[in-house]
């Protein structure tokens, strides 16, 4: 495995090294209060701001080491910029820059991207961030200013991603017992932490998926050294 990409000099993989410790932590921390959140409602900006910040840094690396693997010079500010804060686009761009790599590599990493593509949950969840992400972070200062944003508000929108949880059978048991048991704190308590937990769960599908797929060659020698780097669970103390 590389120590280095060959294309950067010293100060480019020192900002290398800087942007992939800073996505992990932001996609880190994020997740980790996103888990234990006793009230959504006071820490969902919060959530929103780190892990639509985190995503975006994951994708625009991951771009970047595909560029190189294919042998040109990492993205310039001026082409990345071009992609802004939209991580809707970014997600396309490497899933396209993935896709000769995955068919050629093993079951084990066509499996991940099957269950990437299947998750219920992700569309939704990477539609909310992108929104928050771009312009949605000022949905009610714009409207305050009489200028609103069309569409619904960012909060509306995480709402959409935790309702997509209930397609898994165990967090729509939880819903139906909390439920016939409307009295029970117990209850709802388990119910809002299995979503929650659902929505963390499917941020970790993807880190996780392009953290594998870079260690197993999908983005060249590049991205073994971006993957080995990338580890989800390569996270220090929070």
């Amino acid at each position: 495995m590389p120590s280095q990409i060959p294309q950067l000099d010293s100060v480019q993989h020192g900002a290398f090294l800087a942007e992939i410790h800073s996505s992990q932590n932001l996609l880190g921390y994020g997740s980790k209060v996103l888990r234990e959140a006793r009230f959504i409602e006071t820490t969902l900006d919060p959530i929103m701001t780190m892990l639509s910040i985190g995503v975006e840094k994951l994708l625009k690396l991951n771009m970047g080491v595909a560029r190189v693997a294919r042998g040109e010079q990492w993205p310039t500010k001026a082409e990345m910029r071009e992609h802004g804060h939209g991580i809707l686009r970014l997600y396309e761009t490497v899933l396209a820059e993935a896709t000769p790599g995955v068919r050629a590599s093993t079951p084990y990493v066509q499996g991940l991207f099957v269950a990437l593509a299947n998750d219920p949950v992700l569309p939704p969840l990477l539609s909310v961030l992108d929104r928050y992400g771009s312009y949605g972070r000022f949905y009610n200062l714009d409207r305050l200013g009489d200028s609103p944003q069309p569409g619904e508000s960012p909060a509306q929108m995480w709402d959409a991603a935790e309702n997509a949880t209930l397609a898994s059978p165990h967090v729509a048991a939880l819903q139906q017992a909390s439920q016939d048991d409307i009295m029970s704190n117990d209850a709802a308590d388990a119910f809002y932490a299995a979503v929650q937990a659902q929505v963390a769960d499917s941020l970790r599908r993807l880190w996780f998926t392009l953290h594998r797929a870079g260690m197993n060659g999908v983005f060249g020698s590049p991205g073994r050294l971006f993957g080995s780097l990338i580890d989800p669970d390569s996270v220090g103390r929070q």
